[in-house]
């Protein structure tokens, strides 16, 4: 995947994005968020910052016309990060999950916290989970579906569906808080189903908005083998 579309409200196409570097195999465009005049798109194939590295990237709309603001890869990026497989924007801050990287356990997942300054973006922050633990595979979701992590005001909500507190794969989901009056996030809570158990993959797809969560469980029994569920919080 080389590229993505922007759509108007009435669904006619808005404009075909492509980052300005990609090649063949980034996947640019496997997952994509828009707030306002700005959209993220990650590329966790990217090399820049080493084999399947990633990336993701910034387009900015003035004028009519949707253009690359700034490309954003981790200070710490390493082969194999898959920097870019979730991303969410709001408002200048945008929140990248690195689900292979290795800071605090093989394969545990960090998150990225860049702010805007004008036309430039900075990495602000790098994040793990206050339990991080090999192969939970922080922000992944499942597959390729990029819904691993979702950003509103002051919070963010990060899904590690390969989480084993409650069986294999049973799964969680972390929220962070910015501090009031400081550019410092950190952990607020953790999160898991009540009725928790292995290979529910809670997790798997996140979202928040005011003081509200929802997080979904795409390997959930209640309704059937792997029926789902999703939980409100």
């Amino acid at each position: 995947i080389t590229r993505s579309q922007i759509w108007k409200a009435d669904g006619t196409e808005d404009q075909i994005l492509s980052g300005s570097d990609v090649v063949t195999g980034d996947l640019f465009g496997s997952t994509v968020r828009i707030h306002g005049n700005y959209a993220v798109v990650g590329a966790d194939n990217e090399d820049a910052g080493g084999s399947n590295a990633g990336a993701a990237y910034i387009f900015y709309k003035s004028g009519g016309t949707w253009a690359q603001q700034a490309k954003l890869v981790a200070d710490n990026a390493g082969a194999g990060d898959k920097f870019g497989r979730s991303v969410s924007i709001y408002g200048d801050y945008v929140v990248v999950s690195s689900p292979f990287e290795d800071t605090t356990a093989t394969d545990s997942g960090s998150v990225y916290i860049f702010k805007r300054s004008g036309t430039t973006w900075s990495q602000q922050q790098q994040i793990q989970a206050g339990d991080a633990a090999d192969s939970d595979f922080l922000g992944a979701g499942i597959g390729q579906n990029g819904g691993g992590i979702a950003i509103d005001n002051d919070y963010f909500i990060i899904g590690a569906a390969n989480n084993n507190d409650n069986g294999n794969n049973s799964g969680s989901a972390y929220i962070f808080k910015k501090a009031s009056g400081s550019e410092t996030w950190s952990q607020q809570s953790k999160l898991t189903a009540s009725d928790a158990a292995a290979d529910d993959t809670f997790g798997t797809s996140v979202a928040i908005s005011g003081d509200y969560a929802i997080v979904g469980a795409t390997g959930e029994d209640t309704g059937g083998t792997s029926a789902g569920a999703a939980y409100i919080f």
